[in-house]
C-alpha cells in the first residue's frame, strides 16, 4: 500500500490561496489602523483606574531659536575661474575702483508654516567673497496635548449611628448604613431599639437636587 506523500501546500488551489491572503491582509489592516483621538466623554485608564475625559486642550507654542555662523572667505569653495578676453577700450580706473569696492549682499528666506527665517549676508571685495554670515531664526514647535479627566463615579457605603429624640426622651438608637450609588442617589437602613427596648428597622431614600449656581 502506497502512502500519500503529497505535502500540504499541494492540496491548495488558487482560490484557497487568495482567500488566505485576503484574511491576512484584513488582519494586518486592523492591527495597523490608528486609534481614534481621545474626545470628551471617552473613558480612559490612568494608572489602572478608569476616568472620564471632560476636556482636551492642544496648545501649539513657537519657541524662537537663533543661531549665527560666520565663515571666512578662504574657507568657502570657489570653482576654477573662466577667463575671457578683455576689450581694448576699457576704463581702467573704473575697473580698479569697482574691483576694490566692498559690496554686501543680503538675502532673507522666509520659511513656510511660520517656521522662521534664514538670512544670508555675503561681503564681496576684489572679486572674492571676504566673508559670509548665516543667521537662522527658527521657531521650535512644541505641542502640548493635555487631557482633563474626572474619576468615574462608584458606589459608596457609609456607616454611622442614628438617634431619635422627643420631649419624653430618646425613642430610637442604633447603627445606620447608607448606600450612595453612581447616580448620586442614597439609600439608608437603620437597625436599633426604641425606648421600650423594642427592635426597630428604619429605611430611607434620597434623591439629589441640582441647585442653580
Amino acid at each position: 500500500m502506497k502512502k500519500n506523500s503529497k505535502k500540504f501546500y499541494e492540496y491548495l488551489d488558487l482560490k484557497t490561496l487568495m482567500i488566505i491572503c485576503l484574511i491576512i491582509v484584513i488582519l494586518l489592516l486592523k492591527l495597523c489602523t490608528p486609534k481614534p483621538p481621545v474626545k470628551p466623554g471617552d473613558t480612559i485608564k490612568v494608572g489602572g483606574k478608569k476616568y472620564t475625559v471632560i476636556q482636551r486642550v492642544i496648545d501649539t507654542q513657537y519657541i524662537p531659536k537663533t543661531q549665527t555662523v560666520y565663515k571666512p572667505g578662504q574657507t568657502i569653495y570657489v570653482e576654477t575661474p573662466v577667463y575671457i578676453d578683455v576689450p581694448a577700450d576699457v576704463d581702467t580706473a573704473a575697473i580698479l575702483k569697482d574691483y576694490y569696492s566692498k559690496r554686501v549682499y543680503k538675502d532673507t528666506i522666509k520659511l513656510e508654516d511660520s517656521l522662521g527665517t534664514i538670512t544670508l549676508v555675503d561681503t564681496v571685495q576684489e572679486n572674492k567673497i571676504k566673508g559670509r554670515t548665516l543667521k537662522s531664526d527658527i521657531n521650535q514647535i512644541v505641542i502640548k496635548d493635555s487631557i482633563i479627566v474626572v474619576k468615574l463615579p462608584v458606589n459608596q457605603v457609609y456607616v454611622g449611628g442614628l438617634v431619635g429624640v422627643t420631649r419624653q426622651g430618646f425613642n430610637f438608637f442604633g447603627p445606620n448604613f447608607v448606600l450612595k450609588t453612581k447616580s448620586d442617589n442614597m439609600y439608608s437602613l437603620g437597625i436599633g431599639i426604641t425606648n421600650a427596648l423594642v427592635p426597630s428597622i428604619q429605611g430611607g431614600i434620597y434623591w439629589k437636587i441640582k441647585l442653580k449656581k
